[in-house]
């Protein structure tokens, strides 16, 4: 039978990255130094315009990480286990 990407593909550790992806982000513009100076500036909100080009991008790769776990996990007949995490206590999923 030929080779078929969908076969490959497990929507589960598809998921857990788009989760791991939200919790890097997360990291990325929460995090501050002892100063209380934030590690990375990811927006600019001080300007007149906002610049939320980082949002942006990463909500769009976690939004298709999440579409094409459905869509493998539909191929498969196979089932994503949902994740719940509170902020309190982030980790990285495996995958």
């Amino acid at each position: 039978s030929p080779w078929r990407l969908a076969d490959e593909l497990d929507p589960q550790k598809l998921y857990n990255a788009a989760r791991n992806i939200e919790v890097a982000v997360w990291m990325l513009k929460s995090r501050r130094d002892a100063d209380g100076a934030l590690y990375l500036l990811t927006n600019e909100t001080g300007g007149a315009v906002p610049n939320l080009s980082f949002e942006r991008q990463f909500g769009q790769l976690i939004g298709l990480q999440d579409s094409t776990a459905r869509i493998i996990a539909a191929s498969t007949n196979r089932r994503v286990k949902n994740v719940i995490m509170s902020v309190a206590s982030m980790v990285f999923l495996p995958i």
